[in-house]
């Protein structure tokens, strides 16, 4: 699924916008090299802050602007998460009123790490069949230090 937020500063009005939309029809993946325009996507959910609390939770910290955008309603995955959040520090670290969209798509996500995970697994099995592997390069030699310690 494509996904896509968009997040607005409104100085005038004090507050932080985020508008959550997904592509929800499958007549985009039906096309060799899709077009997706705005038309596709729809809005799956819509939250507003205040911008004096997204200030504090901003100065804190990321994890607690985290703390501060995640709801019942508004809850996106850890990767997403943490780049809205980096958007919306930096639209708070600088004046006026700023709007920017991140798209995100889950196949790619899914891909990355699923890559991971396969190097995980490899480094997994590789020190399960082979638990004495590199040993040596864990231990100092203390060998050299203990004949300079006899003097």
């Amino acid at each position: 699924m494509k996904q896509k937020y968009h997040i607005r500063k409104d100085v005038k009005g004090k507050t932080l916008l985020i508008q959550e939309f997904a592509i929800l029809t499958a007549n985009t993946g039906k096309q060799k090299y899709p077009k997706i325009q705005d038309d596709d996507y729809s809005l799956l959910c819509e939250q507003t802050y205040g911008a004096g609390e997204v200030k504090s939770a901003s100065s804190t910290g990321k994890d607690d602007l985290i703390l501060l955008l995640r709801n019942q309603h508004f809850f996106p995955i850890g990767t997403y998460m943490d780049k809205i959040a980096d958007v919306v520090m930096g639209m708070y670290a600088s004046k006026g009123e700023q709007h920017e969209d991140l798209v995100f798509d889950d196949k790619t996500v899914l891909m990355s790490n699923l890559d991971e995970q396969a190097t995980l697994a490899e480094v997994t099995d590789d020190t399960k069949q082979n638990p004495a592997k590199n040993v040596d390069n864990l231990i100092e030699d203390d060998s050299a230090k203990k004949g300079t310690d006899k003097s």
